[in-house]
């Protein structure tokens, strides 16, 4: 498909502050600002977009959802964790239809789009708004947050969200965690984009932006991390360019 134009800027959809507005999910400490920079045309052009930018995005929803299905009964209760135009739940129902989903997800806008694509799934519920906001309920099987955390600045809130999730499951409950990690991929990254379309004079703002407004950990410490709040890492089963997804399992 031809590069989606940028709403705002000459960079016809290069620049990562557009890709930003309409991928930032999860900040406890920031959620205004995160509202803030969204805008309804973002989420209509969500899906077109981030596959310029993030390689293997439709086989990573595939693959956890894989990797969980050989994990989970047929009634487990999933929660999702920034569920954005609805990839996760999607995925995971073509898997098991008869498993119950949770989905939150702060962005009306992206929820929206999730509620046009998944109105045929019977077990699913949506909250707007931010898992700290979740009312209680009863622990889940497993938790999905793909794509989430390395928009958050500060690792502390970073490990306040993994310790947010765990609370969240039963004891030995599974996490699927998936982050833009540090790494020397970006101009692999660049020649992807360029390769699927995108206009040689977005790759250096892209570059920029990716600077500025994504804040990734090393894979190894996240592996840290998740351990400070409640889980081992079980398996890292996932690797793209300047990506990396996790099996965690909470600990009792």
């Amino acid at each position: 498909p031809p590069w989606p134009p940028c709403a705002k800027c000459w960079c016809r959809g290069g620049c990562l502050a557009t890709v930003k507005r309409f991928m930032i999910r999860i900040s406890v400490k920031h959620k205004e600002s995160a509202m803030s920079h969204f805008r309804h045309e973002d989420a209509e052009q969500y899906d077109q977009r981030i596959s310029f930018v993030l390689p293997g995005h439709e086989l990573l929803h595939q693959s956890s959802a894989a990797l969980l299905a050989t994990l989970l009964s047929d009634d487990a209760r999933i929660l999702i964790v920034g569920a954005g135009t609805g990839a996760d739940v999607l995925a995971l129902h073509r898997q098991n239809p008869r498993r119950h989903f949770t989905c939150v997800e702060p962005l009306e806008a992206m929820l929206e789009q999730a509620r046009a694509k998944t109105a045929h799934i019977v077990n699913l519920h949506f909250h707007l708004g931010f898992l700290a906001e979740l009312p209680p309920m009863p622990p889940f099987d497993a938790a999905l947050c793909q794509l989430v955390s390395h928009f958050i600045p500060e690792r502390a809130a970073k490990g306040e969200l993994l310790a947010q999730i765990a609370a969240r499951l039963k004891p030995q409950g599974w996490l699927i965690q998936t982050d833009v990690i540090e790494s020397d991929e970006m101009p692999a990254l660049t020649q992807f984009a360029l390769a699927k379309g995108m206009p040689p004079e977005a790759a250096p703002i892209i570059a920029q932006r990716f600077a500025e407004d994504i804040h990734p950990l090393s894979a190894e410490d996240f592996e840290r991390l998740a351990g400070e709040n409640g889980f081992a890492v079980r398996k890292h089963y996932f690797r793209s360019l300047t990506v990396s997804g996790w099996l965690l399992q909470r600990q009792n």
